[in-house]
């Protein structure tokens, strides 16, 4: 009996440590003439466990017979210029039946948006790095690109801080190129949270899978209801 009740303890505990590990994501972006990048790092155990996840580019594929995007994954080290190879293809269709599974999800789930709401309360941004170059060659369409590139990074800052905690002051850059055509852009964002609160939402989500509301009753026929009784 005492062993039985060593075990429980032991796994109680290790789930409330887990529970209460932070889990650190970095998503950096970079656009700088040829060189393309885009990854997210996941790291947790106290910067001990890491995981690395390259996200492919795509590019508009104009096949007549069967036009898409196509997915282009760059071949090389970090650091180093590599060969594009296309890794897949996403044909009309197949984007088609992508949009009809994520409505469908959105569907099934009850609430989801409350659930990813109460999650993203417990999520902190530690560090937002957004600098972007940017050019025309005319001084006149390159000014309104800046404003329009400084209103969009300021909309895009004001959701992130309302839906989660900014504990960072965002570096935020703009730089005009009038003198020519220019396209660049670094972004790096740093999230933190806790496993156990990522947990509690995916419960939540199971917990809410295929659910219904209970309808709400009329007062008026609720009254009506307990009278006759």
């Amino acid at each position: 009996m005492k062993a039985v009740i060593a075990v429980i303890a032991t796994v109680v505990l290790l789930l409330l440590l887990v529970a209460w590990m932070k889990v650190s994501v970095t998503v950096v972006f970079r656009h700088v003439k040829d060189d393309d990048e885009c990854k997210i790092v996941v790291r947790t155990l106290f910067g001990l466990l890491r995981y690395t996840v390259r996200i492919p580019f795509i590019k508009l594929d104009m096949d007549p017979d069967a036009p898409g995007v196509a997915f282009l994954q760059k071949k090389g080290v970090e650091g180093t210029r590599g060969k594009e190879e296309k890794k897949g293809k996403l044909t009309l269709k197949k984007i088609a039946d992508l949009f009809r599974q994520l409505k469908r999800f959105l569907e099934q789930v009850v609430d989801l948006h409350e659930i990813m709401k109460q999650f993203y309360r417990h999520v902190t941004i530690t560090k937002w790095e957004w600098k972007t170059r940017i050019g025309t060659g005319d001084a006149a369409s390159t000014g309104l690109l800046v404003g329009l590139g400084w209103s969009l990074k300021y909309m895009i800052i004001g959701a992130a801080s309302r839906y989660m905690n900014m504990k960072t002051t965002p570096a935020v850059v703009i730089v005009p190129a009038y003198d020519r055509a220019a396209s660049e852009t670094v972004f790096l964002c740093m999230i933190q949270f806790r496993i156990g609160h990522a947990m509690v939402a995916g419960l939540r989500v199971v917990k809410h899978w295929r659910g219904r509301r209970l309808p709400k009753r009329n007062p008026l026929a609720a009254k009506q209801a307990n009278e006759g009784y």
